[in-house]
């Protein structure tokens, strides 16, 4: 069929699921090849056809937003792709996309609405929706608004305005539940570049790329559309090939991807990062106007600048040379277009703030921001209804704040939507006890994890893949795009969107909706998009603009970018890490990484991700700990001794991981287990790092710094078998390739 006719058609149809019909070239609108597959005037979500039919849908915003594809067979969803017009990401996804199918037919997933049997007994029976959704309206309806708070993970752009609805109409409170380290990358952006949304560099572009401890190819930010635009960065262009250097603590499966890998002390990113500037600068290679927004987020001149941060005087706080830094600062002005990244590991150090503003920063003095291989900045999305609100966004310190509250019975309701706050916040932040403590706790998780255990009531969501929605990539890809989640096939269990069941209680509480159902609320949405009178798609009316929109599982619009604004003000002082523990009594560096595969523990209910083996040990299923050949030969210690972890606050009995890599004087951790629920593929497997690592804060943003405590480790003696993927062969040094020098660090 081509596009003409399915326009024609498109008119007239109903718009419910629509099947993947793009192939086109990105924001032209006009597809250049025929459409695949017909559209029949009405369709079900779930249409049986006898062969493949593709729909378009949107990865879970914690997952980056971005357009997917799904091929279902006869009423079941098979495979989960990246949507090839989709910009960005060029029909590529990941395996945590790809797993979306095993959240679907997980034989975990909750059905129908239920009440415990006892607060924490885990135990529920089930009870009628409507029972539920009177008790839930009668609670909210008893204590008011103001003494309530719904506690939610990130939510797509659809979710975010059922919720605003929600809250104008009944004062609740909202609070986000976010990894701390992007809490810290968020506020960085804006304070430099004065942008409320994530950047993202231009790989494919760039001829050099110099990153500070950011995991980018394995779960930070957008790692689909980074492990892409890295592939073009390498080989895209014939007879160049881009060159990256990596400067970080630890050699991670993106680290090991570099070209030259420059270990650190941790924490210590932006004092490399301020000596570089230094070197610039002193060498006349930093124009003057380019180094006055710099020098302005970090609150110093160029006096300071060149006397404080010289290599040699930053050098013995970093682990590298004055010669190393030069090297670094060198390559940035002799490889151009550069950029520079910086996250993870640098942005939970009790510096994170400093690490990630001295970093980021340097593409102020390079010139590099919103320039072809730079550091591209996105805009706000092109609706405001469609922003989601960072400002409820809590740090550790503002979870500890909100906890109190709840234990001194100020508020007495929580209600809890995919976050699972008991699981990822540590112990100190009294989460546990809010929650026992709180008089009413509702949850809508779709899963028995730890905070939904606590939890008086369960509405359970529907899975991600039968639900409607709208979603706004964070980051983008430089421009305003937008992908819209439609259902893949039918629900088939006893659960209901989270954003019907705000609708839902609004009704009940005599409130006004402004959507009856959450499909409602995100055609809404999309048809203002049409009224922008631009974008890549286009229509003569509302049918025909829904249906195409589906069809190609997005909007985006090439021509809207963002400018930004340089610093007018210090972002942040400079600033050294610290760690919890003496030195004598812990005599190394606890370093915890999220893994790609379960990154902080959100995912470790999908069996398919706890098998992925981790990309430098390929351990999988389980918790271990990662410790250098030197370690290992002072303390007489092979892979599979079992060792006792202890830190200023807490032990752990741990398998040990011997990688030669790995800097002597640092014990790397992974998070993901340590799950004491969350179904049977994540229950009682391994230890959560959350619970070894002492509750030391970022001073600025008040955000948990989990890189910031030290550990000693004994051995007990015993053994534990490791699974893992490369067998029981150490690792070994190839002839062929020179030796890596590992640093030894001092903090």
């Amino acid at each position: 069929m081509r596009r003409r006719d399915f326009l024609k058609v498109a008119a007239t149809s109903a718009t419910g699921a629509v099947l993947f019909a793009g192939c086109g070239r990105i924001g032209d609108g006009v597809p250049e090849s025929e459409f695949k597959i017909a559209q029949p005037v009405f369709n079900t979500n779930d249409w049986v056809y006898g062969r493949d039919a593709w729909f378009a849908t949107a990865a879970p915003p914690d997952q980056g937003g971005y357009g997917l594809i799904v091929r279902v067979f006869e009423g079941r969803a098979k495979k989960v792709d990246g949507n090839p017009d989709f910009p960005g990401i060029h029909g590529k996804s990941d395996a945590r996309a790809q797993a979306l199918v095993q959240e679907l037919y997980h034989p975990d997933r909750l059905s129908g609405a239920r009440r415990a049997t006892s607060r924490g007994s885990g135990q529920f029976q089930t009870i009628p929706w409507d029972s539920a959704l009177q008790e839930v309206a009668q609670i909210l309806r008893e204590v008011g608004g103001e003494h309530a708070v719904l506690i939610t993970g990130r939510l797509n752009a659809s979710q975010a305005a059922i919720v605003a609805a929600f809250r104008k109409a009944t004062g609740i409170r909202q609070a986000v539940l976010e990894p701390d380290e992007f809490v810290v990358l968020r506020t960085a952006i804006r304070r430099l570049f004065g942008v409320s949304t994530l950047p993202i560099p231009d790989l494919a572009n760039a001829r050099f790329l110099l990153n500070f401890s950011a995991d980018f190819l394995h779960g930070w930010i957008a790692p689909v559309a980074l492990a892409h635009a890295y592939g073009e960065f390498r080989q895209g262009k014939p007879g160049q090939r881009g060159l990256y250097y990596h400067v970080g603590p630890r050699l991670s499966g993106t680290a090991a991807n570099a070209d030259r890998w420059f270990p650190i002390i941790p924490g210590s990113e932006g004092l490399v990062a301020l000596a570089i500037a230094q070197v610039l600068s002193t060498e006349g290679k930093a124009p003057q106007d380019r180094l006055d927004p710099y020098l302005t987020a970090l609150g110093l001149d160029a006096t300071r600048l060149a006397s404080d941060y010289a290599p040699e005087r930053v050098a013995p706080a970093t682990g590298l040379s004055a010669e190393q830094i030069r090297e670094l600062a060198h390559a940035l002005v002799e490889h151009q277009p550069a950029v520079v990244i910086a996250g993870t590991s640098a942005a939970a150090a009790t510096n994170g703030l400093f690490n990630l503003v001295a970093t980021f920063g340097l593409n102020w003095i390079l010139g590099s921001v919103n320039q072809p291989g730079g550091l591209l900045l996105n805009p706000e999305p092109p609706l405001p209804d469609l922003r989601v609100p960072d400002d409820a966004i809590l740090s550790l310190r503002g979870w500890t704040e909100l906890f109190e509250q709840i234990r001194s019975g100020t508020i007495s309701t929580v209600l809890v939507y995919r976050a699972n706050p008991v699981y990822a916040l540590p112990s100190a932040s009294g989460a546990r006890e809010a929650l026992q403590a709180a008089k009413h706790v509702v949850s809508f998780s779709p899963f028995l994890d730890e905070t939904t255990t606590l939890a008086d009531l369960v509405l359970p969501d529907q899975a991600w893949l039968e639900q409607w929605g709208l979603s706004v990539p964070d980051p983008g890809p430089g421009f305003a795009a937008v992908a819209i989640q439609q259902p893949v096939v039918a629900p088939f269990l006893d659960a209901r969107a989270f954003g019907d069941v705000l609708l839902d209680l609004l009704r009940l509480l005599g409130q006004d909706q402004p959507w009856s159902t959450q499909e409602q609320a995100t055609k809404a949405l999309a048809l203002q998009l049409r009224s922008l009178g631009r974008g890549s798609v286009t229509a003569t009316n509302d049918k025909e603009f829904l249906v195409t929109l589906q069809a190609r599982g997005g909007w985006w619009d090439e021509q809207s970018r963002a400018t930004g604004s340089a610093p007018s003000t210090a972002a942040v002082q400079p600033r050294e890490p610290a760690f919890a523990g003496e030195q004598n009594q812990f005599p190394y560096v606890l370093h915890p990484y999220p893994l790609p595969s379960l990154g902080y523990g959100e995912l470790a209910h999908l069996p398919w991700l706890q098998g992925l083996p981790e990309p430098i040990s390929t351990n999988v299923w389980q918790t271990w700990i990662e410790v250098s050949q030197a370690t290992a030969d002072e303390l007489g210690l092979q892979t599979g001794d079992l060792v006792r972890v202890l830190t200023p606050q807490g032990v752990a009995e741990l398998p040990v991981y011997v990688n030669p890599a790995t800097q002597p004087g640092i014990i790397a951790i992974p998070f993901g287990q340590g799950h004491t629920a969350y179904t049977r593929y994540a229950e009682g497997r391994g230890v959560n790092p959350a619970t070894l690592v002492a509750p030391e804060t970022e001073p600025d943003t008040g955000t948990f710094a989990w890189a910031a405590t030290r550990c000693r480790i004994e051995k007990t003696g015993r053994r534990a078998r490791l699974a893992r993927f490369e067998g029981m062969v150490p690792a070994f040094q190839l002839e062929e390739f020179p030796i890596v020098r590992v640093m030894a660090p001092k903090a």
